[in-house]
């Protein structure tokens, strides 16, 4: 009786944890301000990231890989041209906004690219 009267009050004090858990977790697209899920775009002003594939999603950082286009402003934007690379992204800072649960910092690290276009930090 008392064994399963402590699993019982476990049980309750886990299960808020538990819920909150299984709600899904977003990210604001940097550009549009949209909330996605695991998106597989994720678009800056001057660098577009895609096929990104994620792991860890709704703990308190998720990582992605994908590929990077970015623009390399020389010898400005305009006469500037696009390097491709692969990135890494951490997503962190797990918030609630507006009733969802939402990372607010973005920070990315992209290789192939000349190192003054390689990092990426957004909401931080």
């Amino acid at each position: 009786m008392r064994r399963s009267l402590a699993v019982a009050v476990a049980a309750c004090a886990f299960a808020p944890s538990l819920a909150h858990a299984a709600d899904p977790v977003y990210v604001r697209d940097p550009l549009t301000s949209k909330l996605h899920q695991r998106p597989h775009t994720v678009n800056f002003n001057d660098v577009d990231l895609t096929g990104l594939k994620w792991i860890h999603w709704g703990q308190a950082k998720a990582i992605g890989k994908g590929r990077a286009n970015v623009l390399v402003c020389e010898p400005n934007c305009a006469g500037g041209h696009r390097d491709r690379g692969t990135v890494r992204l951490v997503l962190s800072k797990r918030s609630t906004d507006g009733g969802k649960r939402v990372y607010q910092c973005i920070k990315g690290t992209v290789k192939g690219v000349p190192k003054a276009y390689s990092r990426i930090s957004w909401g931080c």
